[in-house]
């Protein structure tokens, strides 16, 4: 059942991610930045809203600006020994540690079908 539900984000991670990418193309100002935020808003489309860190993600990039600015009156350092973790997994400063663990999880896992699916699209186009 885990590899069905990973070849379905998979799939749909791919096609928003093109798509994405054909929009991009078509604006005709691509970097790798752009690309990277592609990247991200497919995958945390695909998984939806039932995961903080994909709520986090879709959230910077819907309100990028209004997030810069609150980060700079919110910068507060962690002292737990999870600070790094907190720090790399979107939405983590605001997550008890039980969830912090699972979204790590599940995040993971989302980046890993991101680089396979990315791989693939590699290939597809080098040959």
């Amino acid at each position: 059942m885990t590899t069905t539900r990973s070849c379905i984000i998979r799939s749909r991670f791919a096609y928003r991610f093109l798509h994405s990418l054909r929009k991009m193309n078509q604006q005709d100002k691509t970097n790798s930045r752009r690309v990277k935020h592609a990247a991200y808003a497919s995958m945390a489309s695909v998984v939806g809203s039932k995961r903080a860190w994909s709520r986090a993600v879709l959230s910077k990039i819907r309100n990028r600006s209004l997030l810069l600015k609150k980060k700079k009156k919110r910068r507060r350092r962690s002292s737990d020994e999870f600070g790094e973790l907190r720090k790399i997994v979107p939405g983590g400063q605001l997550m008890d540690f039980y969830n912090l663990l699972d979204e790590t999880a599940d995040y993971i896992n989302s980046l890993t079908s991101q680089v396979h699916v990315m791989k693939n699209i590699l290939n597809l186009l080098s040959t």
